[in-house]
């Protein structure tokens, strides 16, 4: 095959590419764009030629969270990114975006390509999925605390005496009920977080003074495991505006994550420091590890990692969707970094301002 015949197979694939694909330069400006992306963005191709990626995208993820500047720094592919751009015309567009950097050997980058596709027919589709499933979930609610109250009534002797044996198999009853509860608490709360009905109760905290409680409430824990747990919090630490309540359960979550899938006699870090944007939270473990491909996916509701050397570890894959959404209604990001066989880490990143997409603003005084 000739080069002009490798040229015009290369120029074809991108023409008739079925998903939108554009290709940068080293300063992010657009020196292709194919048909899809003219349809999809409302950018005639001659317009978008030379212009910054993030003028002609305008989405969710340009700036300090460039899918393509992640891929430079890890050298991974960033795969099946939820964002949301704005069109030409003016209109906001959600779409499903996969970046892949092409870096020199100082790893500075050199060309940057981008793959997306409109789905907006998909998120509609997931928001009745989830609003049905809301639903249902919330009917469980009444006929599990009949059923729990009845329970109660029999192991307090209402129903008659019961023997040793009838009383063990209904106290059994009643954990598995006392989970499926929280089962259901926590799907629930999941669903107003997402859909922004859940109101946070944003206050200046101490944040070193929540993460030394929550560290200390998990030593026994990590006693039983001989796992040493370590808080490495910054000389002097700003307040920071969040729900005292949520974070904890974010922080606690994570925590709890790493001790499970830790092995006996290793180490599970909890580093914070300041950064311009505002405080980060890094929780450290020494732990399997998660592949790559399965991180795209840890904070989906019901994931759960395919078993490894940590074992089966009990739960519902609705822990991390939760930190995600708490983290992000407080207008900031949580990030996982991870290698298989080298442990995990999950990173907090809070706003300096703690403004929240569902809570009011509570600005502290600068210092």
């Amino acid at each position: 095959m000739t080069p002009t015949s490798r040229e015009k197979i290369c120029d074809l694939v991108i023409r008739e590419l079925p998903m939108a694909l554009f290709i940068v330069d080293d300063r992010l400006r657009i020196i292709e764009f194919n048909a899809t992306a003219e349809e999809i963005t409302g950018w005639p191709r001659k317009e978008a030629l030379g212009r910054p990626c993030a003028d002609v995208l305008a989405s969710s993820l340009c700036g300090d969270r460039c899918p393509l500047r992640e891929s430079a720094e890890n050298g991974r592919t960033c795969r099946e990114r939820d964002a949301v751009i704005h069109t030409r015309p003016g209109q906001k567009k959600a779409i499903i975006l996969s970046s892949v950097a092409l870096v020199d050997k100082a790893g500075r980058l050199e060309y940057g390509i981008e793959l997306f596709r409109d789905a907006t027919a998909i998120k509609k589709l997931e928001a009745q999925k989830k609003n049905l499933i809301s639903l249902f979930t919330h009917d469980l609610k009444v006929p599990v605390a009949i059923a729990g109250g009845f329970l109660e009534r029999l192991l307090s002797g209402k129903a008659g005496p019961l023997n040793e044996k009838q009383t063990r198999y209904l106290e059994s009853i009643r954990r598995e009920i006392r989970r499926l509860e929280g089962y259901i608490r926590s799907f629930l709360e999941i669903a107003r977080i997402e859909s922004g009905r859940l109101e946070l109760q944003v206050e200046p905290q101490d944040l070193g003074r929540l993460l030394r409680e929550i560290v200390e409430g998990f030593r026994v824990q990590a006693g039983k495991k001989r796992i040493r747990l370590s808080l490495d919090l910054p000389p002097s630490l700003s307040p920071v505006a969040i729900d005292p309540l949520q974070m904890n359960r974010v922080i606690s979550n994570l925590i709890d994550n790493a001790i499970k899938y830790s092995a006996e006699g290793t180490t599970v870090q909890v580093i914070v420091r300041e950064e311009a944007a505002g405080p980060v939270v890094e929780i450290r473990d020494q732990g399997p590890g998660i592949a790559p491909e399965e991180q795209e996916h840890i904070f989906d509701s019901f994931y759960r990692i395919p078993e490894n050397g940590a074992g089966h570890v009990a739960g519902t894959g609705l822990g991390l969707a939760a930190v995600k959404a708490i983290v992000e209604a407080h207008g900031g990001r949580v990030r996982l970094r991870s290698e298989p066989g080298q442990g995990s880490s999950f990173m907090v990143m809070l706003p300096r301002t703690g403004q929240g997409r569902n809570g009011p603003e509570k600005k502290e005084k600068e210092k």
